[in-house]
């Protein structure tokens, strides 16, 4: 997945509902039965137990998920329209001239392309 640029004001996209079951519960309930598991396994635990979730309990979550992600479209909407589209598109340009200036910087050539250069300019020279 391509990392999106993010302008100034810009709002945060919502978390899912697992993301939302995990901060209010799931995490905690891991942690309480698996108090010295490094953090790897906590999330793995996590994601066996969301797995595991009966139906019922996912959907208070994904209710939450869904009233987060119809704010965030009326937020989002309101923000382009205040001109979040030309900000996205100043950073977009940034980012690309960022990338294109970082890709045009010559490479350092080593001893081994160096000497190599070196022998045929030299073969070069002598025909």
């Amino acid at each position: 997945m391509v990392k999106q640029a993010k302008a100034e004001g810009q709002p945060k996209r919502p978390m899912s509902a697992y993301f939302l079951w995990m901060n209010t519960e799931g995490r905690a309930m891991v942690k309480k039965n698996n108090p010295d598991a490094p953090i790897t396994e906590i999330s793995k635990k996590c994601g066996e137990e969301w797995r595991a979730l009966d139906e019922s309990a996912k959907k208070k979550f994904q209710k939450m998920q869904e009233e987060a992600k119809t704010k965030f479209d009326k937020e989002y909407k309101v923000w382009l329209e205040n001109g979040g589209e030309e900000a996205l598109k100043q950073i977009k340009k940034e980012k690309k001239e960022k990338k294109m200036a970082k890709a045009g910087k010559p490479k350092k050539k080593s001893k081994k392309n160096v000497e190599s250069e070196d022998e045929v300019s030299e073969d070069e020279e002598s025909e």
